[in-house]
C-alpha cells in the first residue's frame, strides 16, 4: 500500500543507484526476503516503478505458482531478453545473433540446459552491449535492474538453484558488469543454500524491516474508506464519537504485528464478515472478534476454513481448488465434480475470508494469497484440512471422466475445442499433462489405489467410443495407468494388459511414422517391468530390440535421444546381470557416456544418469582393478555432490557415503593425501547426519 515499506524502498533505490564503477567492490544481488504477506510482492512492485520511471529497468519476472508459465522457470530467459530488447535496443542484435545460430535456445523444452539459454540470450548479450559504452559514461551511469518475485513460487526448484548458480557465477567472472539483479522470496531451502553463503549476495530480512508505522498507515487508510461508505459505522460515530478508539486502533495494530496478509485478511472479516446471508453482525460487532483470531496465517486459515468442514463436498471442492492447474469458475468446478453449482456454493460461503469467491458462477475462485496453498498442502501445518498429492489422482479421473462424457454424445468423432465447456476444456488440456503427471511423482498411495481402479475401467470405455486418429493416445494412456497399479499390485495380468497396449499404438505409428519412436520407447520400459517380475531373457532382449530401434529414430539432436541411451543403457545392464555377458556391459557403459554429453532437459535426468554409470564403473573397477574406472566414477559423483544432490537433498546420506567409500578405494592404492584429506571431511558431515553407522570399521588406522 503507498505510505508504507518507505524506509527499505528508500534502501533499495540508494543500493540500486550508485555508481557502476562501485560494482567493482559491491554485491551483484540483492535478496528480500520474508514470511508470507509481509509486502516482498508490493516492494518489488514499487520499485519497479521507480526505476522504470528512470529508464534503467532491464527486465522482470513475477512468479506466480499454479499460474502457467509464471510458475515454471523454463520461460524465464526469453522473458528476460524480450524484455532488455524493448529496454536496451543495444542488445537486440546480439540476441538475434545467438537465436541465429542457435534457434532451440527458444524453446522452453530446450535441449539446451537453463544455464546455456540464461547465458546466451540474456547475460552475454548485456555484457556485448555494456562493454559498448564508453569509460566516462560508465562513471556516470547508475546499473540496470532485473527483478526476481516471488522466487519460491516457481514449482522447479532444481531449475531456481540453476538459475542462482549461473547468476552468481556470471558476477564473478564480470565484477564490473553494469547490473544488479532484486530476488524477492520466502526463506526456502533450496534458495536459502544458493544465497545466504555467497559473499556477492546482500540479504534483507523484512522482519527486520517492518514500521510499526507502516501498519498504523494502513489500518487508518482501510478505516477511512470504510466508514465513508458505511451508515452503520457512520451513525454509531455521530453519537459515540471515533471508532475504533484509540486504545482499540493499538490493540488492533499490536495483533496485526508485522503482516500485511494477515492485516488484509482481518479487515475482510471485520468489513465483509462471513457473507453468507444468514450474517447479521455489523463491523463494529466483528471488531473485538477480530482481536481474538489467532495472529499466524495458520491458524487464521484453521479457523475459517473450520467453518465449513462439516458441509458436504468440502475436502473435494478445497481440493480441486488448491491443484488445478489454472483456476476454474464455480460452475466448471460444479461440472468437473459431478456436483450441483449451488453445493459448490455452499461450501466456499464462509470462507470468503480467504477465498475469492466472485458475484457469478462463471468467474474463477482464487484464494486471496499463495500462502493458503502452502498451508494446504503441507500436512504438519493443515492437519485435518490437508490436501494429500495423490488427489491428483482424483482429479485426472474426473477429467477423463468428463472427456468420455463428451465423446459418449458423438461416438467416433472428435469434439471441437472452442465449443466445449471450461470444465470440458480444462478436462482435455490438463488430464495427463498435469494431474497424471504429478500424481505420478510420488508413490501411488492405498487411498487412490481405488481411484486408479476407476481411471482404467474410463481408459477401457474411451477406446469404444475415440476416433481412429486419437486410439494410439488412449492405449498409450491405458498402459501408463496399468503400468503404474501394477507397481502397487504387483499382478502380472495387469503388466501384461499394458504391454498388449503398448503394442496396440505401435501397430497403428507403422514406420515412418514421425511419433513411432514414442511408441517403441513406452514398449521398452514396459518390457523391462515385466523382466524385472519375471527374469525371462526374452522379455529383456525385446526390450532392447524395442529402445534400440527408438535410439535409431533419435538421431543427434533430438530432444528424447536422452532418454532411449539412458534406458537402452539400463536394459542392457539388466541383460548383464542375469546373464553375465561382458558384451552387454559394456554396451550399458558405453550408452550412459552418450546420454551424458547430450543437454540434458532436466537436472534429475543427469543425476540419474550419473548415479547409474556410477552403479556399472565401480563394481567393473573391483573386478578389473583399472584405476581409470575408478578415477571416472570419482569425477561423477563429486558431480553429484557438489551441483545435484546438495545439503539438504534427501539423497545428501547416500552421496557422501559413495564418495567416502570410492576416495578410500583410490587411498588405498595411491596413498594420496588430498583423497585422505577429503575423505576426513566427509566423514564430519557424515557424522554431523548422524550417519555414523555408514562408515566402516576397517578404515586404515594411520589415518587416525
Amino acid at each position: 500500500m503507498a505510505g508504507t515499506r518507505k524506509g527499505v524502498i528508500e534502501w533499495i533505490i540508494a543500493w540500486l543507484s550508485s555508481s557502476v564503477i562501485l560494482l567493482i567492490k559491491k554485491q551483484h544481488i540483492l535478496w528480500v526476503y520474508g514470511y508470507a504477506g509481509c509486502g516482498k510482492s508490493a516492494i518489488a512492485q514499487e520499485i519497479s516503478e521507480q526505476v522504470q520511471d528512470g529508464g534503467r529497468l532491464l527486465a522482470t519476472f513475477f512468479f506466480c505458482r499454479n499460474a502457467g508459465d509464471r510458475s515454471k522457470i523454463g520461460r524465464l530467459p526469453n522473458t528476460l531478453a524480450s524484455q532488455m530488447a524493448t529496454s536496451l535496443p543495444d542488445t537486440i542484435p546480439f540476441i538475434q545473433a545467438a537465436v541465429n545460430a542457435e534457434p532451440e535456445l527458444l524453446q522452453v523444452k530446450s535441449p539446451f540446459s537453463l544455464s546455456a539459454r540464461l547465458q546466451r540470450l540474456v547475460y552475454k548479450p548485456f555484457k556485448a552491449a555494456a562493454s559498448q559504452a564508453s569509460l566516462a559514461k560508465l562513471f556516470r551511469s547508475t546499473p540496470y535492474l532485473i527483478i526476481i518475485d516471488g522466487l519460491d513460487e516457481c514449482d522447479d526448484k532444481e531449475g531456481v538453484q540453476e538459475f542462482i548458480t549461473t547468476t552468481l557465477k556470471f558476477f564473478k567472472k564480470h565484477p564490473s558488469i553494469p547490473l544488479r539483479i532484486l530476488i524477492t522470496s520466502r526463506v526456502e531451502q533450496h534458495i536459502h543454500s544458493c544465497l545466504a553463503a555467497d559473499s556477492g549476495v546482500i540479504l534483507k530480512d523484512l522482519a527486520d524491516h517492518c514500521s510499526r508505522d507502516d501498519i498504523v498507515e494502513f489500518v487508518r487508510v482501510v478505516f477511512e474508506a470504510e466508514t465513508r461508505s458505511n451508515p452503520v459505522i457512520q451513525a454509531y460515530m455521530r453519537q459515540n464519537g471515533s471508532w475504533p478508539s484509540r486504545i482499540d486502533s493499538e490493540k488492533l495494530v499490536d495483533h496485526i504485528g508485522g503482516s500485511f496478509i494477515f492485516a488484509a485478511t482481518l479487515f475482510k472479516f471485520i468489513f465483509q464478515g462471513s457473507g453468507s446471508p444468514g450474517d447479521c453482525t455489523t463491523p463494529l460487532d466483528r471488531f473485538p472478534l477480530a482481536l481474538t483470531i489467532d495472529p499466524g496465517l495458520d491458524g487464521l486459515y484453521s479457523a475459517t476454513l473450520a467453518r465449513s468442514e462439516h458441509i458436504s463436498h468440502f475436502s473435494d471442492v478445497i481440493s480441486t481448488i488448491t491443484l488445478l492447474k489454472r483456476p476454474l469458475s464455480i460452475s466448471a468446478i460444479a461440472e468437473l465434480l459431478g456436483i450441483q453449482t449451488h453445493e459448490v456454493v455452499r461450501v466456499l460461503i464462509d470462507l470468503q475470508a480467504v477465498i475469492q469467491v466472485p458475484g457469478t458462477d462463471d468467474a474463477p475462485v482464487t484464494f486471496y494469497h499463495t500462502s493458503l496453498r502452502d498451508f494446504l498442502t503441507n500436512k504438519s501445518r493443515s492437519e485435518q484440512f490437508f490436501v494429500r498429492p495423490s488427489f491428483h489422482m482424483r482429479l485426472c479421473t474426473l477429467c477423463v471422466d468428463c472427456q468420455l462424457k463428451i465423446y459418449r454424445q458423438t461416438p467416433k468423432i472428435g469434439p471441437r475445442h472452442s465449443r466445449l465447456t471450461a470444465a470440458a476444456q480444462y478436462s482435455f488440456d490438463h488430464d495427463y499433462t498435469t494431474h497424471w503427471r504429478l500424481a505420478g511423482e510420488v508413490k501411488v498411495e492405498a487411498e487412490a489405489v481405488p481411484e486408479l481402479y476407476k481411471l482404467i475401467q474410463l481408459r477401457r470405455n474411451m477406446l469404444k467410443v475415440l476416433p481412429d486418429p486419437d486410439r494410439h493416445w488412449s492405449l498409450y494412456a491405458l498402459g501408463w495407468a496399468l503400468e503404474s497399479l501394477f507397481d502397487h499390485s504387483k499382478s502380472v495380468s495387469q503388466l501384461e494388459e499394458a504391454i498388449s497396449m503398448h503394442r496396440e499404438a505401435l501397430n497403428l505409428r507403422p514406420h515412418p511414422h514421425p511419433d513411432r519412436h514414442w511408441s517403441l520407447y513406452n514398449l521398452g520400459c514396459a518390457l523391462k517391468a515385466l523382466f524385472d517380475h519375471s527374469k525371462s531373457v526374452s522379455h529383456i532382449e525385446e526390450a532392447i530390440s524395442a529402445h534400440r530401434e527408438a535410439l535409431d529414430l533419435r538421431p543427434h539432436p533430438h530432444p528424447n535421444r536422452h532418454r532411449s541411451l539412458y534406458y537402452l543403457g539400463l536394459a542392457f545392464y539388466s541383460h548383464f546381470m542375469e546373464t553375465g555377458s561382458t558384451r552387454h556391459f559394456d554396451e550399458a557403459v558405453s550408452l550412459s557416456r552418450e546420454a551424458l554429453t547430450h543437454h540434458l532437459p532436466i537436472p534429475s535426468s543427469r543425476s540419474n544418469a550419473l548415479v547409474w554409470l556410477v552403479a556399472y564403473l565401480i563394481p567393473q573397477y573391483v573386478k578389473t582393478q583399472f584405476t581409470d574406472d575408478l578415477d571416472e566414477a570419482i569425477t561423477y559423483t563429486h558431480e553429484l555432490f557438489d551441483e545435484h544432490f546438495i545439503e539438504g537433498h534427501e539423497r545428501r546420506g547416500w552421496v557422501l557415503e559413495n564418495l567416502r567409500s570410492q576416495l578410500q578405494l583410490r587411498f588405498n592404492v595411491t596413498g594420496n593425501q588430498d583423497d585422505l584429506d577429503e575423505i576426513l571431511k566427509l566423514e564430519e558431515e557424515i557424522i554431523a547426519l548422524g550417519l555414523a553407522i555408514f562408515l566402516s570399521s576397517s578404515l586404515d588406522t594411520s589415518r587416525r
